[in-house]
């Protein structure tokens, strides 16, 4: 079994929440703990809890995190919670601690036996990093979600560069710390996670199954296309709903199944420069390039997966199977 801490910006994407209830729906995974990043972390924390109390799981602690990145601002969209939280205080609170703390003492208290899974922003990491470095060599490994290896377009056109990406330009500096970390690392890239796409039937299947957790999940899935619309309108991307990709799920199933993907070790490095986004009409620094250096190699990184055999998994774990 392997021991998990999966830190979050849950409640912006839905994929962020299938990846919790996939986790907690795994035999073959303990969740330590669940952290909070990004923006409204308290916020975060809050739905967090919510999906622990749907699934039955209340026995796992939650903490908030840091919300503003080292040297950016961080983005809300007012949904968050949306079809989660549904008026009533939660039952379940988050820890006192900070999730940086928390981090720091799961790690030093079970040296060489925490794996953490960033799904967002990993200021959390890089916060815990700078707060007690000796847990650089006691993290068993750390499987993170984002970055763009080989750039694409999808269906509708839309760029998936690095200039693109979300999770590591939230916070440029907390991803060059903790690339530069020497933990050992995998990366699950965004070019192979859209190669995971919920099919039609098995979105069906989730919604006809009445159970706490695919109930949940039919919840999300009915307010993300609009949901999906805002964050397009606001950051200026002109498209409609794409589908249901399964970017973090996926990351949550590498971390005991390594061979749902085809892996190569290559040297990855957060490189930045003065970016003209034509969208904001200024230059501001960013992570222009996410990529392969000519050097030893500094991570496992995912470029291919078995996506059939990976979106199974997935449905029948939601639905219990």
């Amino acid at each position: 079994m392997r021991r998990i801490i999966i830190d979050t910006d849950i409640g912006t994407y839905y994929d962020d929440a299938f990846a919790v209830l996939f986790a907690l729906q795994s035999p073959e995974v303990k969740v330590e703990a669940i952290t909070t990043v990004y923006g409204d972390t308290n916020l975060r924390a809050r739905i967090a809890c919510k999906i622990l109390e749907i699934a039955g799981r209340t026995d796992v602690p939650v903490a908030a995190g840091i919300g503003k990145p080292i040297n950016a601002e961080a983005l809300m969209f007012g949904f968050e919670g949306e079809n989660i939280l549904d008026g009533s205080e939660e039952k379940k609170k988050p820890e006192k601690i900070n999730a940086v703390n928390l981090i720091i003492e799961k790690v030093l208290s079970n040296p060489g036996e925490i794996t953490i899974v960033t799904l967002g922003a990993v200021s959390n990491v890089a916060g815990a990093i700078l707060l007690e470095p000796s847990i650089i060599k006691k993290i068993k490994r750390l499987i993170m979600m984002g970055g763009v290896i080989v750039p694409i377009e999808d269906e509708k056109g839309i760029t998936r560069s690095p200039i693109e990406e979300y999770n590591f330009n939230n916070d440029p500096i907390a991803t060059q710390i903790v690339f530069n970390s020497g933990i050992e690392k995998f990366l699950i890239p965004i070019d192979v996670t859209l190669k995971v796409p919920l099919k039609q039937s098995q979105i069906e299947t989730i919604k006809n199954t009445d159970a706490p957790v695919p109930n949940l999940v039919t919840r999300i899935l009915d307010a993300w296309p609009r949901q999906e619309r805002l964050i397009y309108l606001s950051v200026g991307i002109p498209t409609e709903f794409t589908g249901i990709w399964l970017h973090d799920p996926l990351t949550i199933g590498v971390a005991y199944d390594e061979s749902l993907v085809s892996v190569a070790r290559l040297h990855i490095a957060a490189e930045y420069t003065q970016t003209l986004i034509p969208r904001d009409m200024l230059i501001r620094e960013d992570i222009l390039r996410t990529i392969p250096k000519k050097k030893p190699g500094n991570m496992n990184v995912a470029v291919d997966v078995d996506a059939d055999r990976f979106t199974d998994l997935f449905t029948n774990r939601i639905v219990g199977k």
